[in-house]
């Protein structure tokens, strides 16, 4: 294990990381802290039974969820949905009901759902909650692919179907990147999910670690990701730290934060004793579906594969 990794997150930066990720946006501080350190001891939980047949007011609580009612033609349903989705664009028009961990119970009840579709790691707000809540896992690609099956199973025949069509085209989709990146030798890469940009050096660095989204996405795209030897879903690293795990390429995720230009003059603080650094091989990413897994995640694997076969080894 790298010697020079800082395991301990600062809980006053917690809150600006979340507010990026679908999975975890406004959560109790000490909450996230005991979730970073658990959740890859956590088994999986059951797919919940149909709490309703056919339901016609939906309430999603996170965007990637409401991506996925939407690509299976159940979006019109939606009458409550997290306040940090931002796509599709129909979305804007539905009502918010908060995020994740600030969820307003108040206007849940007043939205009168049918049944709210919840992340399964959120047990102790499941408890909370009136109406019917169905699970799903969407921490992760394949408990995306899962959750077309368990949430179109609720709608009837006509939506099932639409909804095994759509994960059969995710499904396509992932295969022709493993067919497309075989043979290829991994590219030691480090994703830098949030920090603090712009300031002329590397500070206070959160990079994705094991079985977290990136990780897959990485590895779909043909890469290694070095972080995942640490064993947290989200490590804080120190300038050190990233010297010492010598990444071949950076991806830095600044959605809506800075420019490529002064993210490159960040990392070049650390000189040229990171190959990254050197070589001049730093990925920005800007777009919003960077931190969303869901369908549009082919689109993110496509352009850091597009950036792998870029690069002169």
């Amino acid at each position: 294990m790298p010697k020079k990794l800082s395991k301990k997150p600062k809980l006053r930066v917690i809150d600006k990381i979340l507010s990026k990720f679908d999975v975890v946006y406004v959560m109790n501080r000490w909450i996230f802290l005991i979730f970073v350190l658990l959740i890859g001891c956590m088994p999986p939980m059951p797919p919940s039974p149909a709490p309703i047949e056919s339901p016609q007011r939906i309430i999603s609580t996170q965007p990637s969820i409401t991506e996925v009612l939407f690509d299976i033609g159940v979006g019109d349903r939606i009458v409550g949905d997290s306040s940090f989705t931002k796509y599709p664009p129909e979305s804007a028009s539905i009502d918010k009901i908060g995020g994740l961990y600030d969820i307003n119970r108040e206007k849940i009840i007043s939205l009168r759902p049918d049944v709210i579709i919840l992340s399964d790691e959120n047990t102790a707000l499941r408890k909370s909650l009136s109406a019917p809540v169905l699970l799903v896992n969407h921490r992760s690609l394949s408990g995306v692919l899962d959750s077309y099956l368990i949430i179109g199973a609720v709608f009837g025949e006509d939506v099932l179907t639409t909804a095994q069509q759509k994960r059969q085209e995710l499904l396509g989709q992932l295969e022709q990147f493993e067919a497309r990146i075989k043979g290829r030798k991994p590219i030691r890469t480090l994703v830098a999910i949030d920090r603090s940009g712009g300031t002329g050096r590397i500070q206070n660095l959160f990079v994705a670690g094991a079985d977290s989204f990136w990780d897959e996405v990485v590895t779909q795209a043909g890469g290694e990701n070095v972080a995942a030897s640490v064993g947290l879903l989200a490590p804080q690293l120190t300038a050190e730290g990233v010297i010492h795990l010598a990444p071949d390429v950076i991806i830095d995720l600044h959605i809506g934060g800075v420019e490529a230009t002064q993210s490159e003059s960040d990392w070049n603080s650390l000189g040229n004793s990171v190959p990254a650094v050197k070589n001049r091989r730093i990925l920005t990413l800007t777009d919003d579906f960077a931190t969303i897994p869901g369908p549009r995640t082919p689109m993110l694997i496509e352009k850091v594969i597009q950036y792998f076969e870029s690069l002169d080894f």
